[in-house]
């Protein structure tokens, strides 16, 4: 039990970690930080290039130190989860995120090499940062002990079984809508495909929302059930801020287009909506896990296997 904590604990804090990253790299863009180091994996030349850390290099050399540790966290919760955890399919999801990040450092080492692919490593970078982020999340959602006693449980299922594919919807929709901003961002797109994707995810996360509210009504709804009712409202509420982030950094970003580089207020509040989007990500991917769980209960799929039927 205490191991299964510690790699709880551990998975929290890599969600921490990489949402963190994402800001910085919000950071690293929003102040067109992106070419101030020109080489890779080393920055001028060196590990620690102390006489060159100012200016833009300080984002985008600090995004690289913790870009490093947050793989370096990935791959210790990697060993723990091949060392104790007895789900199988736990331990792909966390292979699945030690593959992504990896992956996601390739990218960024061949965004500052290769110029010429520059906006179209940029949009596949910043959306493998949302799904290396997406795959922590959930890493920390099938450790949590809550999740590990209601596998223990005997299973009934408690929700519609349209619920869950609704959630799955609301998340792919946030993904589509997280790579239009960044093409955005990136100046590679326009605004209008980012304005359209708003309004159906909006469309999809309130539908999430009500649907949730109405399933918790049931009297002999359990507590895992009415648990979702918080983080439906979570939800809800981060989508009215991420709205509102958004026209406000839309307005900022137009004022401020004649200036020679970006200036305050438009970079934090890009900033915030980037932090924003991935918060909205991570909330309604784990109202998905829950709606899966609660309306499939599929004890065979989720039960853990005796420690002699593992597969290496």
């Amino acid at each position: 039990m205490r191991g299964e904590r510690a790699i709880h604990r551990l998975a929290l804090v890599t969600v921490g970690a990489t949402f963190l990253l994402i800001v910085l790299g919000a950071l690293v863009t929003s102040n067109e930080a992106g070419d101030s180091v020109p080489d890779w994996p080393t920055a001028f030349g060196r590990w620690l290039p102390l006489d060159h850390i100012v200016g833009n290099v300080v984002y985008e050399y600090t995004h690289r130190v913790v870009a490093a540790t947050v793989a370096l966290m990935t791959l210790a919760l990697n060993m723990a989860l091949w060392r104790r955890e007895e789900r199988s399919w736990v331990r792909g999801l966390g292979l699945m995120a030690l593959l992504a990040v990896l992956g996601q450092a390739l990218l960024g080492g061949a965004r500052v090499l290769f110029l010429e692919h520059r906006f179209a490593l940029a949009l596949t970078h910043a959306f493998m940062a949302q799904f290396f982020f997406g795959l922590t999340v959930s890493v920390a959602v099938v450790t949590s002990p809550r999740w590990r006693r209601w596998e223990a449980r005997e299973r009934t299922a408690h929700l519609p079984a349209y619920l869950p594919k609704l959630c799955g919807a609301a998340v792919l929709g946030l993904f589509v809508q997280l790579l239009l901003g960044a093409g955005f961002r990136h100046r590679g797109l326009g605004i209008l495909p980012h304005i359209l994707g708003a309004i159906v995810v909006s469309g999809a996360i309130l539908g999430v929302v009500r649907a949730v509210r109405r399933a918790v009504r049931a009297p002999e709804a359990p507590s895992e059930v009415r648990a979702l009712a918080r983080q439906a409202l979570w939800a809800a509420g981060l989508l009215v801020a991420q709205i509102a982030l958004g026209i406000a950094a839309y307005f900022a970003r137009r004022a401020s287009r004649f200036d020679p580089q970006p200036l305050e207020p438009m970079i934090s509040l890009t900033v915030a909506h980037v932090a924003g989007g991935a918060a909205l990500l991570a909330i309604v991917l784990v109202l998905t896990w829950w709606t899966v769980g609660l309306s499939e209960r599929a004890r065979a799929a989720v039960a853990p296997r005796p420690m002699s039927e593992r597969a290496f």
